[in-house]
């Protein structure tokens, strides 16, 4: 089943031992944000995915198109409206050369040059695969940092 993203589009993401979270495509491609349920648990239901979406979520990434277009986390199973979506958050790009030399990047693709301190708990200007996703909502409810995560975190000079 191929999957198309669809701003407003909300995609279940099976998990573990009957846990699931919900990805919920943006306005700008490839941009999704990922919710899940107070106790982790997720129908394939849009009652389901309304009970993720009202909370704050985990995280917001960049997705690579094969995460969703080949049917892995299903068909969407709920829609937000277009005006109702989250804006694109910020991410950072760091030189890993020149650890000094870090930027901040917009929605719309501009740079802006920022000391390293300043990006320090936001996510990395990088895209996302679905495998890499799934291991970090695992890690959510394992309640353990993801390596992942932490291997492209900001790194402070000196």
């Amino acid at each position: 089943m191929a999957v198309r993203f669809s701003p407003g589009g909300v995609l279940r993401i099976p998990l573990s031992e009957g846990r699931a979270a919900y990805g919920l495509m943006l306005a700008v491609r490839p941009f999704m944000a990922f919710h899940v349920t107070e106790d982790g648990t997720g129908a394939s239901s849009a009652e389901a995915a309304q009970e993720a979406l009202a909370r704050a979520p985990l995280f917001t990434l960049s997705v690579t198109k094969t995460a969703y277009s080949q049917g892995r986390w299903g068909a969407v199973l709920h829609r937000v409206r277009k005006e109702e979506l989250p804006a694109v958050p910020e991410f950072f790009r760091q030189n890993a050369l020149n650890l000094a030399d870090c930027s901040l990047v917009a929605e719309d693709g501009s740079v802006k040059p920022v000391a390293p301190e300043r990006c320090v708990g936001m996510e990395r200007d990088a895209v996302w695969s679905a495998e890499h996703i799934e291991s970090r909502l695992e890690d959510h409810f394992a309640g353990r940092p993801n390596a992942f995560v932490e291997s492209i975190a900001v790194k402070l000079p000196g």
